[in-house]
């Protein structure tokens, strides 16, 4: 009897890791009912098993890989970023994403649940090195860009007379000047009145370049009268002088040297060359010292 209960219950015991129960004793002995009344809670005891795995509870199984977790999706592939994307990269595709699943709870946890993952991604790889910052270099790490002075300011009297233009002033000064080109080119007849015309307007722009703007009044007439700068109106003079003689000279020997198109007249190539020289000279030049400053 004795042998009979030792040999049902090491079969017993081996029954809780074998799929099913199986017991060879005799029908109607007492060691049989004993082994068929404990099949019951064994079998419970499977259940309750594969019920703690369903759930995610590491019950004698390892957790599940990420595409397994979200039903067969990567989180990379459903946000569309790549494994070394920034946090405002990531935050800015799940803000989007709840925005086109908007209603659907179910899916915005699932979306939750893989940003989550993502960060515990990048959490880990930062922390193993294997993530590196994509800031090459430091904005304090960088180095000291010395500012080379231009050439002319080695010499003294080049130095107060030429001052590199700004934006709004060249553009006035090109587009004025361009128009008395083109209607040279266009009206050779006319080009003795463009030349004179871009030879005083060259002047207005040199004399005025460098001196505060004019106060006026609501109307917009002039509100105060200025002294002549007779020192600056004679600077004013030389230069475009200079600059008009150089571009006249350069048309000459054009003229004279180059077989010019026959639609291109040599009182165009003249007009045009000549007021060439003005603009360089009204965009180059200041005959006025520069304010000083307030500091």
């Amino acid at each position: 009897m004795m042998r009979s209960v030792l040999l049902v219950s090491l079969l017993v015991s081996a029954s809780a890791f074998s799929p099913s129960v199986f017991v060879p004793c005799q029908t109607g002995s007492a060691a049989c009912q004993s082994a068929l009344s404990s099949a019951p809670t064994l079998r419970s005891a499977r259940r309750m098993s594969s019920g703690l795995r369903m759930v995610g509870l590491p019950f004698g199984g390892k957790n599940k890989p990420e595409k397994e977790r979200f039903g067969g999706e990567s989180p990379y592939r459903v946000f569309g970023v790549t494994e070394d994307a920034p946090y405002e990269e990531v935050e800015t595709a799940y803000k989007e994403l709840c925005k086109e699943h908007e209603g659907d709870d179910k899916y915005l946890i699932k979306l939750e649940m893989m940003k989550e993952a993502i960060f515990d991604d990048r959490l880990k790889a930062r922390m193993s090195g294997a993530l590196k910052s994509k800031v090459v270099d430091s904005p304090f790490e960088r180095k000291l860009i010395v500012k080379k002075d231009p050439w002319y300011s080695k010499i003294a009297w080049l130095a107060k007379i030429v001052k590199k233009p700004t934006k709004k002033y060249a553009t006035q000064v090109s587009i004025l000047m361009s128009c008395f080109i083109f209607a040279g080119i266009f009206a050779p007849q006319l080009s003795s009145t463009t030349m004179g015309f871009g030879f005083l307007s060259s002047m207005g722009f040199l004399y005025n370049r460098g001196t505060p703007e004019i106060a006026r009044d609501d109307m917009g007439n002039p509100g105060e009268s200025r002294p002549a700068n007779y020192g600056a109106l004679g600077k004013t003079v030389g230069l475009c002088i200079i600059g008009g003689g150089a571009g006249f000279a350069l048309a000459q020997v054009m003229v004279q040297s180059i077989a010019l198109p026959a639609f291109l007249a040599a009182d165009a190539v003249v007009n045009a060359m000549f007021n060439l020289g003005l603009l360089a000279t009204a965009l180059i030049f200041q005959v006025h010292p520069p304010p000083p400053s307030p500091y």
